[in-house]
């Protein structure tokens, strides 16, 4: 893969994630909580970093 695919992947990716934050962080505690998740958890959730292995969501 060249360098500059690469370097455009990683950006196309910041912005999905980015926009992914937004769109989390813009919902009410409680519809948050509907999904299962807490306001503190939005960056590692849409990282998918904070997974458990019977996840369904992901």
């Amino acid at each position: 893969m060249s360098r500059m695919r690469a370097a455009y992947d990683a950006f196309r990716n910041y912005r999905v994630h980015r926009m992914a934050e937004r769109a989390l962080s813009a919902m009410d505690d409680a519809l948050l909580r509907d999904i299962g998740i807490s306001r503190s958890e939005i960056g590692s959730v849409v990282r998918g970093l904070n997974r458990s292995p019977g996840d369904k969501a992901g």
